[in-house]
């Protein structure tokens, strides 16, 4: 799906993607994990804007092929976490961000982009669990996470989805420090997603699109 939005937005060079997007996004990714953090939501009054903002821009920079340019970095970054959403009850939020962040960047700097927050959201993880439990517990999430995977994968056949995150299961509030009950295991992926927007304009700037 991306490589035919990236056709239909033309055989354009390598967009040049000016430091002050790499900054706004960083900008909207800490103000994100500042929420998730303390509310575990990213709220639409952050993602939409951002989105539409990214939308204009491109529109008002080169037209119907920067827009469609803006689409495929909109499916790069949006579709792996949209797709957990569905499958694993993921976070919406960090949907929305990515598919907001991905209209700011265009498909090949979001493609970085999703690499990086996976490697970041990764990372993130395992501290967390280490944190949390221990080394000896890393081979069994490992474990658990390829069996959830094959698990939802089975029920999507099905056409059962897992869905988002019920209300069962969760461990109350710290007081005065956020809004609703926390999911038992919940691990904040706006954090990840800032660092892997770091990560991604560090190489975008010294290695560029992959090819």
């Amino acid at each position: 799906m991306t490589h035919t939005i990236l056709a239909f937005a033309g055989s354009a060079p390598v967009k040049v993607i000016p430091a002050w997007i790499w900054l706004l996004l960083i900008a909207a990714g800490v103000v994100a994990s500042v929420t998730d953090l303390r509310s575990t939501r990213i709220p639409n009054w952050l993602t939409l804007p951002l989105l539409a903002g990214g939308l204009l821009y491109a529109s008002a920079q080169g037209g119907l092929p920067a827009v469609g340019q803006a689409g495929a970095g909109v499916v790069a970054a949006g579709l792996p976490l949209v797709i957990a959403y569905i499958l694993f009850g993921g976070g919406a939020g960090d949907a929305k961000l990515m598919i907001a962040f991905g209209s700011w960047l265009g498909g090949d700097a979001s493609i970085i982009l999703t690499l990086g927050v996976a490697v970041t959201g990764f990372l993130q993880s395992m501290t967390v669990i280490i944190s949390r439990h221990g080394l000896r517990d890393v081979p069994i999430t490992i474990l658990h996470s390829l069996g959830m995977v094959q698990f939802a994968a089975a029920q999507a056949v099905r056409g059962k989805f897992i869905g988002p995150v019920e209300d069962e299961g969760i461990v109350p509030n710290a007081p005065n420090r956020v809004s609703r009950p926390r999911p038992k295991g919940w691990i904040p992926f706006a954090p990840a997603i800032l660092a892997g927007t770091i990560l991604a304009w560090w190489y975008w700037e010294h290695r560029g699109a992959l090819r």
